[in-house]
């Protein structure tokens, strides 16, 4: 017979010892014992086997815990501690022994049957449970795709395949609305060991996604031509990506960018219609705030760097343009070159200074 698992739950593999049991309760004989026997045990363990197959368990790892449950219930029958007891498996032929004895399942109580079946299952689960962690944690800085299964207030749970991963509110980009059974991308973030199962912990707010689905759209960042410096970002309003080449025959901004927009317009897309500005990237503070404020021109800019303050003045009729919309580019410059900014323009520095002079 084949017994799978299902879920997150041991299935009946126990059904094949308690069919034994009963079987050996109605037929008698030594040689019918035997073959009972046998056949019991290969059922028994080709139930596990095809369990653990499901859920990813290695076989020996498997073997292990079929010993420690199978010592479990043999204690248990005999009144004894379970650690001194030695269990062999004979993977080929189901046989089955402990303490020199080859050992009938069907002749366990009932007691000790529930032992054996609750030791398997928490040795299986936390083996399962490790496993999970691994394989997540090995992909913590990845965009990682799953569906949407199912909400508990305004997180989102997300059906990774081996496990369950949440994006909570505060990860959640702002005006996104989501829907059981869609198709999800996110980064992420962490996967931390619980009592349960592990936390996987996934953000769609984060300036490392952006990076990531950057890196995922442009093939030379993956070949170290271009790189990622700074991103500064208000998650589904707009970014700014400062790139450097390490080839000077390479642009960075029109690489990104892509023929016709392509490759930007992938990431915006993803990002739900975020905008997506790049920057030239400059190691002086100067040239890299400038380039930040871009399309408008600067025409000087004034450090004090123990204060982190700059005073930038651009062209009377760009005033607005290097502000930005509710002050968003100024904002996102400011992020980016880690200093507060103070633009003004031509016409508004001599009124000032007029105003003071009074």
């Amino acid at each position: 017979m084949r017994v799978v698992a299902q879920g997150d739950h041991v299935v009946s593999y126990v059904r094949v010892w308690k069919e034994g049991r009963e079987v050996h309760s109605r037929e008698g004989g030594r040689e019918n014992a035997r073959r009972r026997r046998k056949t019991m045990n290969i059922e028994f363990i080709e139930a596990l086997e095809e369990m653990a197959k499901e859920k990813g368990i290695p076989r020996e790892d498997l073997y292990a815990a079929i010993r420690k449950g199978l010592a479990a219930a043999f204690a248990e029958e005999h009144g004894l501690d379970d650690e001194d007891i030695d269990v062999e498996i004979d993977q080929h032929s189901g046989d089955i022994t402990i303490r020199g004895q080859r050992i009938d399942l069907a002749k366990f109580g009932r007691i000790a049957t529930k032992k054996a079946e609750e030791t398997i299952r928490q040795e299986i689960v936390q083996r399962r449970r490790e496993i999970v962690h691994g394989l997540f944690a090995s992909r913590v800085g990845e965009v990682i795709s799953g569906s949407i299964h199912r909400f508990e207030g305004k997180s989102v749970w997300v059906n990774l395949g081996e496990a369950e991963a949440i994006l909570p509110e505060a990860e959640r980009i702002p005006g996104e609305r989501y829907h059981a059974g869609e198709r999800l991308r996110a980064y992420l973030v962490s996967v931390e060991e619980t009592q349960g199962d592990p936390r996987i912990l996934l953000s769609r707010t984060r300036k490392e996604f952006v990076a990531a689905l950057m890196r995922l759209e442009v093939p030379e960042m993956e070949e170290g031509i271009l790189v990622i410096r700074a991103i500064a970002r208000e998650p589904g309003r707009r970014s700014k990506v400062a790139v450097e080449s390490l080839d000077r025959n390479v642009d960075p901004v029109g690489t990104c960018v892509g023929a016709g927009g392509a490759r930007v317009r992938m990431v915006t897309r993803e990002l739900s219609g975020e905008k997506i500005d790049l920057v030239r990237w400059s190691d002086d503070l100067v040239q890299l705030l400038k380039n930040g404020l871009e399309p408008a021109r600067v025409l000087s800019v004034e450090l004090n760097e123990e204060t982190r303050k700059a005073k930038v003045v651009v062209p009377d009729d760009e005033l607005s343009l290097a502000i930005g919309k509710g002050g968003q580019n100024v904002r996102l410059t400011a992020k980016l070159v880690g200093y507060d900014i103070d633009v003004t323009s031509p016409s508004e520095s001599a009124a000032a200074a007029a105003a003071a002079a009074v």
